[in-house]
Parts: C-alpha cells; sequence; structure tokens
C-alpha cells in the first residue's frame, strides 16, 4: 500500500507538470503561454494569474482537486521548486533576449522578437519563428557536388514527358498528397527509399493528383530556393529553426485547357541536417522529430506552384522510421487544436529491421504537449519510432503482399510483430515498381554514347549490347576483360536483411576452383554502403583477389546501372 501511494504521489507530480506546461503552451511550436498567463503558488493551491479564458480555469480548478487529492505535501513542495526554478530560468533567458536585442539594433539586424500570424495551428497563434525584416536574409550553407548538381539537372529534366494516355480524374477524386521522407531521389538517396518516394510522387501527379514532398536539405539544391517561410520548435530544451525551401519539378506539360503537372518538392533547412551522411548520428532523434514537426507545418505556409499553401485537407504518406513522429504529432498537438481534422495518414514500411531505436529522453524532450501518446514509441523500455508510426497511422502498408505476412512473424517482425498484428485489419501490402524508362537497356542514358562516348544498347530481340556491356564494366572496374566469364553482381544495402552474410559465408566456395570445375572461374562485382563489417569484408575480398572481385563501398547510379547492365 505504500509503494502505491509512493508512486500515485510520483504520478501525480508528474501529470501536474504536464499540465502546467499545456496551460502556459510548454509544447513546441506554442511559445510562451497562453495569453501570457503565469504560474504561481497562493496558499496551498496552484494559481494561474492572467489567465484569460474559461479553459485556464478548468486548468486551475483540476490542479487544485489534483493537490487536494493527493495530500499536497511533499507533491506539492517539489511542483514549487520546479516552478520557481522555472520562472528563475525564464527571467534569465529573458535578459539575455534583451541583451542580444540591443546588439541586433547596433548592428542594424533587426529584430529577434517574433512577430504574429495567421496561422491556426498553434493555441496562442504566435509564429513558431521569427521572420527576417531584410527579404533573402538566411544562413549559408555547403553547395552540393557539381556531380550532384548535373545528376539533378537530368534527373529533372527526364521527369517532364507526355502522358501517353490522357488522365483526367473526376474532381471528387483529385486528392492533395504529401509524401515525407528523409531522402528522395535525385536530391539525396542511400538506398531504394529515395527512389519509391520520387517515382510514386511523380506517377501520383501524372494522374492529377497535387503533390508535394518534404525531406531534409542535406545541401543547397539545383533549382531550389528560400521560400521565405520559417518555423521554430523546441526540442531536447533547445529551439530549433528551420527554413522551408522549395523547387518545382514539372512532370507532364500542359495540354490544351489543362495546365502543367508537377511536384512541390519542399525541402526542411537546418544544420544538423548539413553534415556528412545523412544517418548515424548521436542526435538522430532530435534530427528526425525536427523533419517530422516541420513536415506538419509545411503544408500551412509553403506557398505551391499555384501560389497557395496546400492545407490540411490531405493524404499524408510517411515513410519508415525516420519520420515515424508524423502520425503521432498530428494526433498529440494539431488535431485536438481543429488541425488536419479531414487529414489521413498512411504509414510504410520499407524495412521492419530498422525502428529508429533509442534512450529514453526527458518528458517533453520531442516536443508532444503533456507527452500525450508517448507510450506508442515505448518498447523494450526504448524509444521506436517505427512503433509509433505503425500505432498512430490511420493505415500501414508495406513494399509488397509478401513483406505484409513476414513482418507478422517474429523472424520478420524483430520485435513489434505483436504491433503489426494490432493493426491487421488496416495493414496491407503494395509491391513497389520501378521506372521502366530509367531502368529500360534499350534506352539507358548510362549506357549511351552522350554519358560514355558509344552505346551498349540491347534489349530481349537483340542482346548483342550485352557483350559490350560485360566488357565496358570489367574495364572500368579493373577486372580482367573476358566476355565469357560469368559475372555475378551485388548492388544494394550492406546489412543482413539484404542477403550480403550470404555471400560472404559462400565467398570461398564461389571464387576457388573444385573438384568438379563448377566453381573458381567467375568473377564478383559488390556495390554498397552499410555496417562497417561487409565493408570491410568487400575491401579485403578486393583486395585479396585483384582482377577478379570488386568491392566499392559506395554508390552511384552510373555504377548502379553499368553493374546490373554488365552482370550475368
Amino acid at each position: 500500500r505504500k509503494r502505491k501511494m509512493v508512486n500515485a504521489a510520483r504520478l501525480f507530480q508528474v501529470l501536474a507538470v504536464g499540465w502546467l506546461a499545456l496551460a502556459r503552451g510548454g509544447s513546441a511550436g506554442l511559445g510562451s503561454g497562453v495569453g501570457g498567463a503565469r504560474a504561481s503558488f497562493g496558499g496551498s493551491s496552484l494559481k494561474l494569474e492572467n489567465a484569460p479564458n474559461q479553459r485556464l480555469r478548468l486548468y486551475q480548478q483540476s490542479l487544485d482537486s489534483q493537490i487536494r487529492l493527493r495530500g499536497g505535501g511533499q507533491a506539492e513542495e517539489d511542483l514549487k521548486k520546479v516552478l520557481e526554478n522555472n520562472n528563475e530560468l525564464e527571467k534569465k533567458v529573458a535578459d539575455l533576449a534583451a541583451s542580444y536585442e540591443k546588439l541586433a539594433a547596433s548592428y542594424g539586424l533587426g529584430s529577434f522578437k517574433p512577430s504574429r500570424t495567421a496561422s491556426y495551428s498553434n493555441l496562442n497563434e504566435d509564429l513558431l519563428t521569427e521572420t527576417p525584416e531584410k527579404e533573402g536574409q538566411q544562413l549559408e550553407t555547403t553547395a552540393p557536388p557539381e556531380q550532384l548538381k548535373e545528376k539533378i539537372e537530368n534527373a529533372l529534366a527526364k521527369a517532364v514527358k507526355e502522358v501517353e494516355e490522357e488522365v483526367d480524374l473526376p474532381p471528387e477524386e483529385k486528392l492533395k498528397i504529401v509524401i515525407v521522407s528523409s531522402e528522395i531521389s535525385p536530391f539525396s538517396k542511400s538506398g531504394g527509399l529515395a527512389d519509391v518516394c520520387d517515382k510514386l510522387g511523380v506517377a501520383l501527379s501524372r494522374l492529377g493528383h497535387q503533390v508535394m514532398t518534404i525531406a531534409p536539405l542535406y545541401f543547397r539544391y539545383q533549382g531550389a530556393t528560400y521560400t521565405g517561410q520559417q518555423r521554430e520548435f523546441e526540442l531536447f530544451g533547445q529551439r530549433h529553426r528551420t527554413e522551408f525551401w522549395r523547387c518545382w519539378r514539372e512532370t507532364a506539360p500542359a495540354k490544351g485547357k489543362r495546365s502543367a503537372r508537377g511536384v512541390d518538392h519542399v525541402f526542411v533547412q537546418n544544420g544538423c541536417f548539413e553534415r556528412h551522411g545523412m544517418y548515424g548520428h548521436n542526435d538522430d532523434l532530435m534530427r528526425f522529430a525536427l523533419l517530422s514537426w516541420a513536415s506538419l507545418e509545411a503544408p500551412f505556409c509553403v506557398p505551391c506552384q499555384n501560389g497557395a499553401p496546400i492545407g490540411d485537407d490531405v493524404v499524408f504518406l510517411v515513410n519508415d522510421w525516420m519520420v515515424g513522429l508524423v502520425p503521432l504529432i498530428m494526433t498529440s498537438h494539431y488535431r485536438r487544436h481543429g488541425c488536419y481534422a479531414n487529414a489521413r495518414t498512411v504509414f510504410d514500411i520499407h524495412n521492419m529491421g530498422y525502428w529508429g531505436g533509442f534512450g529514453p529522453v526527458p518528458h517533453g524532450a520531442l516536443g508532444l504537449p503533456d507527452g500525450n501518446y508517448l507510450d506508442k514509441l515505448i518498447h523494450d523500455n526504448r524509444i521506436k519510432l517505427l512503433k509509433g508510426g505503425i500505432e498512430m497511422a490511420d493505415r500501414v502498408v508495406t513494399v509488397s503482399p509478401a513483406y505484409k505476412d513476414e513482418i507478422l512473424t517474429p523472424e520478420g517482425g524483430f520485435g513489434l510483430q505483436d504491433a503489426c498484428r494490432c493493426r491487421f485489419p488496416h495493414l496491407d501490402g503494395v509491391l513497389n515498381g520501378i521506372d521502366t524508362d530509367e531502368w529500360n537497356p534499350a534506352t539507358d542514358h548510362f549506357l549511351s554514347a552522350k554519358s560514355q562516348g558509344f552505346d551498349n544498347f540491347f534489349s530481349v530481340d537483340d542482346m548483342a549490347g550485352k557483350r559490350s556491356c560485360k566488357l565496358h564494366m570489367q574495364h572500368i572496374l579493373g577486372l580482367q576483360q573476358d566476355a565469357n566469364v560469368p559475372v555475378v553482381a551485388f548492388v544494394g544495402r550492406l546489412a543482413y536483411q539484404k542477403g550480403i552474410d550470404i555471400l560472404q559465408s559462400v565467398f570461398g566456395w564461389l571464387m576457388n576452383k573444385d573438384q568438379a570445375d563448377v566453381t573458381g572461374y567467375v568473377q564478383l562485382v559488390m556495390i554498397g554502403t552499410g555496417e562497417e563489417r561487409y565493408a570491410g569484408f568487400l575491401r579485403h575480398a578486393e583486395a585479396t583477389n585483384k582482377g577478379r572481385v570488386v568491392g566499392y563501398v559506395g554508390f552511384t547510379s552510373e555504377l548502379e546501372h553499368k553493374g546490373i547492365a554488365g552482370a550475368d
């Protein structure tokens, strides 16, 4: 009984702090309080000074009753200390802000104070960030490599083509679709996720849907421009400012009375994204929580090609663990304030093996008001963002019908199979496709004279170019040139699930001649990035088998195309 009473007192302490955080607008993006309400102790109960509306008075009554029910005592004293410390901290922050204000004025940089906004996505209508007074004022960042610039230009130009069969959906069937991903081709890519998000957006736009994609701004991409829109979010006790950049990509030209169709690519800029490598940083939880919050603000403020924001009557296609917080934040924060009431979220599981696992974080670190639905993220005493997406999305899909069945098993669920089973009525598998123009060996850009000085095209009806593709691949990769030797190629992420471990286990048998002369006469090409243990295998395999094995730790689209075209 004593243990239960202690736990109840601790629970009340957490609840009281949560109530206070909400009453004062303590969630990310809510500013410094609702109408300037402040908290203090008067007598034996918590008082909210200057509370401007009935909602805060209800909070006051609830807090009073909570203290009376728990008997006050130590819980009240602890809460009082928290409030005193918090008020002292706010005073220091206010003094610091005032000094920055004077410093900014002395340099003519304008005000640091937030201005107002008409956005209804915030409870107190405070702008999530300040807008610079000088037009075009923005932070410097790294420019993309020249190779990436050329790649983006080619991809954008290739995306525009005539729609072979004119599709004109009825107005009631046209949707506003927002695709959220940590990477999207041709701007950023580490694997198939980027390709899927890119090609799906292009295909949906050609059907007549209005499509927006949202991803981090890892570089200053060719064609992307600053929209002038900013937001600021409080995560892990710090405020993080984001800028929104945009690039319009036409996918079908105007025809008759129909205007051109395309995709609005929106990018979230913050210094935490401008690093070497997209993943594997110590603050990944903060980085992708920031991306999730920004993705839910972008539809309200970023103007699309038609000059207006896409709004909140949308369908979100949320991809993988990196943005698994999007459905949870939408429910916990936006919907209870009247936003995204008609919106729906579809969570796409690309790989159950990567569930975005992190250690416990302080209450409120992710910006969730009152910590609502935080339990949806917890599994085995760890935060798993993939679990949040599975449990909170309106619908869950996987990359194939077979994979849908696989993730329901202990072997394929990686500990989250029960969460998937609970969503079985809303779980489906949709087979990923490919761009048949990009991967057609009869027209592949990387097999053309424009790319390599001569054509190596081939087709099912004319395989003559296949031999040339093999010889050319062997030449550029440093392999012994032999058109008759079988070439085995692996192109993919260096991870257990992709089968690289199987290739490693049979490597000695494959490369060494056996008594029946079955193995040994072979060349092996392995291309990919991922786990260091497999990257080490690739390097060692090439070093000990020069001329027969290529272990390329990295990724380029050109090598991917030429490796597949030249391999048997």
